[in-house]
């Protein structure tokens, strides 16, 4: 609806009917709505939200600086707030619907069922292979493309598989979709054509903040844990 027909009105119609089937899909499967799916309000729920939305600003925020530092891409322009605050404002209220549906579906529901009859490692594989599949309109773009589609499939599910709740990876994906979109939305800016491809760099910083979304989603699991 967005990318192709341009419709918001249509956008948001099918994202309040997504969210519509997965509260029924939970009720006809005997699970207690959306929270079967990980989004239940517990304590620590905005605490989780939030230091994902910190990691997701720090993926996107790093890489688009370390493209600029290695030449791979230049900023034409930055606007005045007063011309982005409505653009993106209507844009960080729509993302947050496609960024928890998206989850919910190939990361929430996914975990939902495979818990305790496969390995954590294999539910990641699985989920991250859904995701990549969900962007099916992305799977023309090349190897590099589904490599770190790929990849920010493993990264998003880690929270979930170890805090078995959604908002930390919710908030990681959303404030990371909106940092991408002020950097090369709102900010003007194209890639040079010097230096390591820009997805190449963000393959290699998604690797390397991997292990720190590890030990961030594991260290409020055991403050859980200890509460």
């Amino acid at each position: 609806m967005i990318l192709f027909r341009n419709s918001p009105p249509g956008f948001l119609a099918f994202q309040v009917m997504f969210f519509i089937a997965a509260y029924l899909v939970a009720w006809w499967q005997h699970k207690p709505g959306l929270a079967a799916w990980g989004l239940n309000f517990k304590k620590g729920t905005l605490t989780q939200l939030l230091l994902g939305m910190l990691l997701g600003i720090a993926l996107y925020g790093a890489t688009f600086l370390c493209s600029l530092l290695l030449g791979s891409e230049k900023v034409l322009r930055v606007p005045a707030l007063s011309e982005v605050w409505m653009p993106f404002g209507l844009f960080v209220l729509g993302n947050l619907f496609s960024s928890f549906s998206e989850d919910l579906l190939t990361r929430g529901y996914v975990y939902q069922h495979l818990q305790g009859r496969l390995h954590n490692r294999i539910i990641a594989l699985i989920s991250a292979t859904v995701y990549l599949l969900n962007h099916i309109y992305r799977l023309d773009d090349g190897p590099l493309v589904w490599s770190y589609l790929f990849l920010l499939g493993i990264l998003y599910v880690i929270p979930l598989l170890l805090t078995r709740r959604l908002w930390f990876t919710g908030g990681m994906h959303w404030a990371g979709n909106l940092t991408f979109f002020y950097c090369h939305e709102i900010i003007t800016s194209e890639e040079t054509g010097h230096g390591p491809m820009p997805n190449l760099v963000f393959v290699v910083v998604i690797l390397l903040v991997m292990p720190l979304t590890y030990y961030c989603a594991q260290g409020m699991q055991r403050h859980k844990a200890t509460v």
